[in-house]
């Protein structure tokens, strides 16, 4: 069962989105000469969407774990008005709404800055303002040098290259102060070519033209822009930067790719003296446009030289790889969402209870906490002694209700014993309770009394034992540890209440004055 929802926080983009690029990374480094080169720019176009978009999709192959994250809630509905032994509220992570936020800054116009968060959300606004003003600045340069330009209107091959390619709407333009073809624009895309190129190389002409357009045909400048706004969002995380530099080379080389593709064999060397020649030296590559450049042309050259059209198999291979990384992206993680579906819920008929909870953000449908305690409550009611038992049941019972996997639910199972029950078990051990609610062993007075599975500890500053209680997977008591004086452990625990008696004693020293003169006055050891 997948559930969809629109409310991650943007925090958590930023850091889920952070994790998929070392994922991608890793994948990278591992099959890049293995796989086409289209996987990729998919790949960097899914961990662009978890950034910018705040889906939330929870699957059985969501990361657990996301619980304490919740949001806080007003009550915990699923306690409310249930045949629980024990109703506990859930409690939140104490974080201010915006609206708190608002009001204490209406309030008090110092809040943002007397707050630390409120000093990251000045810096985080600062440091966007400014990346956003850098690449408005590069982008203001570009289009003033792409201003002056001359359009190419009755140039054959150049008509003649496009048509082919079904792009004849495409405008060409030269441009002196270019030193590389590029490709300009998200909703009118122009081409724009060296004037110092040779046009009368009509092979260099048609390369760099299929080059251009296939940008064009593949939308790469708007994946650009997409990226462009992730930087500006994600300034900070330096993740985000190295996937820039990676998803640009990887869109060269894809589009390379697809070059080649629609090439013969015998138009590789062509088309890497070509490559070879447009890489002038001193260009670099642009985050704004798609454009020849040298950066890495060495590789790129290499690629083409050693481009291999992909087997059937292969490219099989490659569409499963990129379904199955864009499902596990997409679900592998999920917003914060609240766990409780049940309080702690016991039965006279059983010596266990049971807490419920979700391990992922699932839709169960109306009165769902009322449903799941009903059927928890039942099989409790059953008698089940055997706590794996239980807890398989009612996993199974769940799935079945409300049609999704086990591992939906977490139960907590835990012995629950009324205390007279309990009393009874401790006296046949010899241990016997006081009026002030401690515990006596053979009528001595015990230190310190330990049931961990039955849920109860005492301690206190003196008695003659300190006893563990031990239980068998199925509650009852197998044994005890008894220590007293003389032995080793008890004598050492002895030395250490002594040590911190000692030291509370020397801490509680202090100063009384009167009437100017000062006395000090100590409770250890009598002085």
């Amino acid at each position: 069962m997948l559930n969809f929802r629109m409310n991650m926080p943007f925090y958590l983009m930023g850091v889920y989105g952070s994790l998929m690029i070392v994922l991608v990374l890793l994948l990278r480094s591992v099959l890049k000469n293995r796989l086409p080169r289209f996987v990729f720019p998919v790949l960097w176009g899914v961990v662009l969407l978890r950034f910018l978009v705040p889906f939330s999709l929870s699957s059985p192959l969501s990361a657990r774990g996301f619980a304490e994250l919740s949001l806080p809630l007003m009550e915990n509905e699923a306690t409310a008005g249930s045949p629980v032994v024990e109703n506990t509220l859930w409690q939140g992570t104490g974080e201010m709404g915006i609206a708190e936020v608002f009001t204490d800054y209406q309030e008090y116009p110092g809040f943002l800055l007397a707050n630390p968060r409120g000093w990251l959300m000045i810096a985080y606004a600062l440091g966007g303002i400014v990346t956003v003003a850098v690449l408005l600045r590069q982008k203001y340069r570009y289009s003033r040098m792409l201003k002056v330009r001359l359009l190419v209107e009755h140039n054959e091959t150049i008509n003649a290259i496009l048509r082919d390619m079904d792009m004849g709407h495409i405008l060409v333009f030269t441009n002196d102060e270019i030193a590389s073809p590029m490709v300009c624009g998200l909703w009118n895309p122009r081409i724009y070519l060296p004037t110092r190129m040779n046009f009368d190389d009509t092979v260099l002409l048609r390369d760099i033209l299929t080059h251009e357009a296939m940008h064009i045909k593949r939308r790469d400048n708007w994946v650009k822009a997409v990226m462009l706004v992730v930087l500006s969002l994600n300034w900070f995380n330096p993740l985000a930067w190295i996937m820039s530099k990676c998803l640009s080379s990887d869109l060269e080389a894809s589009c390379d790719e697809a070059v080649l593709r629609a090439y013969k064999e015998d138009r590789r060397k062509s088309y890497a003296e070509s490559l070879l020649t447009m890489a002038i030296t001193g260009n670099r590559s642009t985050l704004l446009y798609s454009a020849f450049s040298k950066t890495e042309v060495e590789r790129r050259i290499k690629n083409v030289l050693h481009y291999k059209k992909a087997s059937v198999i292969m490219m099989i291979f490659s569409v499963i790889f990129l379904l199955c990384g864009t499902v596990v992206f997409a679900t592998g993680v999920q917003a914060p969402f609240q766990p409780e579906l049940t309080g702690y819920c016991a039965s006279s008929n059983s010596r266990w209870g049971a807490r419920v909870t979700r391990t992922r953000d699932i839709a169960l449908g109306e009165n769902s906490e009322k449903r799941v305690e009903y059927i928890v409550l039942t099989i409790l009611a059953e008698g089940i002694g055997d706590p794996e038992l239980l807890e398989e049941r009612m996993a199974a019972e769940l799935a079945k209700e409300f049609g999704v996997e086990k591992g939906a639910f977490h139960i907590e199972i835990s012995l629950c014993l009324n205390e007279e029950d309990q009393e009874e078990e401790y006296e046949a051990w010899e241990i016997r309770q006081d009026k002030d609610g401690f515990h006596r062993y053979k009528g001595e007075k015990i230190r310190t009394f330990e049931d961990e599975m039955g849920g109860l500890y005492q301690s206190r500053e003196e008695g003659s034992y300190d006893i563990t209680v031990h239980r068998d997977r199925l509650g009852f008591i197998t044994s005890l540890t008894v220590l007293q004086e003389g032995d080793a452990e008890f004598d050492k625990r002895t030395r250490e209440l002594e040590r911190e008696s000692y030291g509370a004693s020397y801490d509680n020293t202090y100063d009384v004055g009167w009437e100017g003169e000062q006395v000090q006055e100590s409770t250890a050891w009598g002085l």
